[in-house]
C-alpha cells in the first residue's frame, strides 16, 4: 500500500489531533489563538502541496486516485478552511469551553473533504463523506442552549441520517447487481449490460444521498434553517466547503461509474438544475433574515453548477471547478461580515442592517462586493463563473436551460439589492460605531480583493480548471 498518496490527509489530521493536545497546555483565555496555530499549519500543507506533498497515481487496489482534479480540491479545501479558522477566532471567544474541540472538527472535516476529492469507489465515497457530515452534525449544534442551533442541529441529523440511508441502500443495489464497488468496474458492467431496475435503483438512491450534500431541489429542505441557526463561521464552512465536497463526489461518480448512461443522466440533471435555480431564487425573494437569504440562495447556486454538470464536457466540468473557486472567496466574504455583527445586532434580519455603511463603510463595503459576485455583477468572480456556465451550456445548445439561468439571475438582483439598499440607503437603528477586530478586517480585505481579483484575472484559475476537468473528463 502507498501511503505517501495520503500525506497530505495525514498532515491535515495530524495538525487537527496537535491542536487537540495544545488546548491541554494552553491557558483558557489563550485558547482561541489555537485557531491561528490551525490556519497556519494548513497554509503551510498547502504551501508543501506545490513542493512534493502531493504524490500523483492510483493506489489501494483502484479505490484512491491522485490526479489534477483531486489537487485543485484539496487545495480548494486548505484555503477555505484555513480561511473559516480565521474567521471562527473572534466567536471563540464566546464559548465558555470546547475551543480546541471546534477547530479541530473544523480540520476534521477538512480531512473528510480532501479524502471525497480522491474517492474512486462507491465505499470509498460513503466512509470519506460521513467524515465530512459526522463533524458538521457537531459543528452545526454546538451552541446547543441556543433553540436555533440546537433545532438546526436536530434537522441536519434527521435529514442527513436520511440521506446516508440512501446511499447505503444504493451501493447494496450496485454491489448486488454488478459485483463490484469501484467506479470503474461499475462503467465496465453498464457498457456491457443493460442497466436493471435493481441497478437502477440504486444509482438513483446514490444520487438522492448526493443532491442532499449539495443542497439541490428537490434535497433542499434542511437548507434554510441550518443556514438560520448554524453559528456564523460554521454556516460559511457548510455553505462553501460541503457543497464543493458533495460536488467533486457526483462529478467522480457521473463521469466514472455513471458515463455510459451519460444520455439519461444529462436529462436529469438539466431538469434538477433548472428546479433548483428557480426554487432558490423564488424562496428567497420574501426572505427577510441574510443567513436564510444566503441558504436559499445557496439552492440557486447549487442549479447554476448543476448547469455546468448538464453540459457534460470538459468546458462544464472546468465552469463548475472555477465556480466553486469563486463561491468559496464570496460566502466567505459575506459569511465574515455576518460573523463581525454577530456580536452586534440581536440578530439577521435585513431591517438590522439599515444604514450600516454609516456605522461601518468597511463590512458595508464587503458585503457589496459579496453580494455583487453572488449576483453575478461585472467585474466581480461570480460574474465570470456564470459567463462561464452559460458559455457551457450555451455550446450545446441547452436553449431551455439557458432561458431558466438567465430568469435566475435577473431575480436574485432583487433580493441581493434589497440587502444593500438597507445598508446604503436607509437610516441605521443606533448610531453607534461597530469595532472591527484586526484578523476580521485582514480577513476581509483577502476575501474583497480575491473576489474582485479572480474575476479581472482569470486567465489563471480558468487554465488551471481546465486543466483539471480534462483529466475527469476524457
Amino acid at each position: 500500500m502507498n501511503f505517501s498518496l495520503l500525506k497530505l490527509e495525514m498532515a491535515t489530521c495530524g495538525l487537527a489531533m496537535l491542536v487537540l493536545m495544545l488546548e491541554a497546555f494552553v491557558q483558557r483565555r489563550d485558547r482561541r489563538f489555537l485557531g491561528y496555530i490551525g490556519a497556519a499549519g494548513l497554509v503551510a500543507i498547502l504551501a508543501w502541496s506545490y513542493h512534493g506533498g502531493f504524490v500523483a497515481g492510483s493506489g489501494f487496489d483502484g479505490i484512491w486516485v491522485n490526479d489534477l482534479t483531486a489537487l485543485y480540491f484539496k487545495r480548494l479545501f486548505l484555503i477555505g478552511t484555513a480561511l473559516v479558522l480565521v474567521m471562527s477566532v473572534g466567536f471563540a471567544r464566546q464559548l465558555e469551553g470546547g475551543v480546541g474541540e471546534f477547530f479541530a472538527l473544523l480540520m476534521f472535516a477538512c480531512t473528510g473533504m480532501m479524502l471525497t476529492a480522491s474517492v474512486n469507489d462507491f465505499l470509498m465515497l460513503f466512509v470519506a463523506l460521513e467524515t465530512v457530515t459526522m463533524s458538521f452534525y457537531i459543528l452545526v449544534a454546538w451552541l446547543r442552549r441556543q433553540q436555533q442551533s440546537l433545532e438546526a442541529g436536530v434537522k441536519y441529523l434527521i435529514l442527513g441520517a436520511l440521506s446516508s440511508a440512501f446511499l447505503v441502500y444504493g451501493i447494496t443495489f450496485i454491489y448486488g447487481t454488478t459485483g463490484t464497488t469501484g467506479f470503474a468496474g461499475v462503467a465496465a458492467f453498464l457498457k456491457a449490460n443493460a442497466a436493471s431496475a435493481p441497478l437502477k435503483i440504486g444509482l438513483l438512491l446514490v444520487l438522492a444521498g448526493l443532491g442532499f450534500k449539495i443542497a439541490s431541489v428537490p434535497f433542499h429542505a434542511w437548507v434554510p434553517d441550518v443556514y438560520q441557526g448554524a453559528p456564523a463561521p460554521v454556516t460559511a464552512f457548510l455553505a462553501v466547503g460541503s457543497k464543493a465536497a458533495g460536488f467533486v463526489l457526483l462529478l467522480r461518480v457521473l463521469f466514472g461509474a455513471l458515463l455510459p448512461l451519460k444520455p439519461t443522466w444529462v436529462l436529469l440533471i438539466g431538469a434538477l438544475a433548472g428546479l433548483s435555480v428557480l426554487y432558490g431564487n423564488l424562496a428567497a425573494m420574501p426572505q427577510r433574515n441574510v443567513k436564510r437569504l444566503l441558504g436559499y440562495s445557496s439552492i440557486s447556486h447549487a442549479g447554476f453548477l448543476l448547469l455546468g454538470v448538464a453540459a457534460a464536457d470538459v468546458f462544464g466540468v472546468s465552469a463548475v471547478l472555477f465556480y466553486l473557486f469563486a463561491y468559496l472567496f464570496t460566502n466567505l466574504c459575506a459569511f465574515t461580515v455576518i460573523s463581525c455583527l454577530a456580536e452586534t445586532l440581536p440578530d439577521d434580519e435585513r431591517e438590522n442592517y439599515a444604514g450600516l455603511a454609516q456605522r461601518s463603510p468597511l463590512l458595508a463595503a464587503a458585503m457589496t462586493v459579496a453580494l455583487a459576485s453572488l449576483a453575478g455583477v461585472p467585474p466581480m468572480a461570480g460574474f465570470f463563473a456564470k459567463f462561464l456556465v452559460f458559455t457551457a451550456i450555451i455550446s450545446q445548445k441547452m436553449w431551455c436551460l439557458t432561458i431558466i439561468g438567465a430568469i435566475g439571475v435577473v431575480v436574485s438582483l432583487y433580493y441581493y439589492l434589497g440587502v444593500v439598499k438597507a445598508m446604503y440607503w436607509q437610516e441605521p437603528r443606533e448610531t453607534g460605531a461597530i469595532t472591527v477586530t484586526r484578523p476580521m478586517k485582514a480577513l476581509l480585505w483577502v476575501t474583497m480583493l480575491a473576489v474582485i481579483g479572480i474575476g479581472v484575472f482569470q486567465g489563471s484559475l480558468t487554465r488551471c480548471a481546465l486543466d483539471a476537468a480534462a483529466t475527469m473528463v476524457k
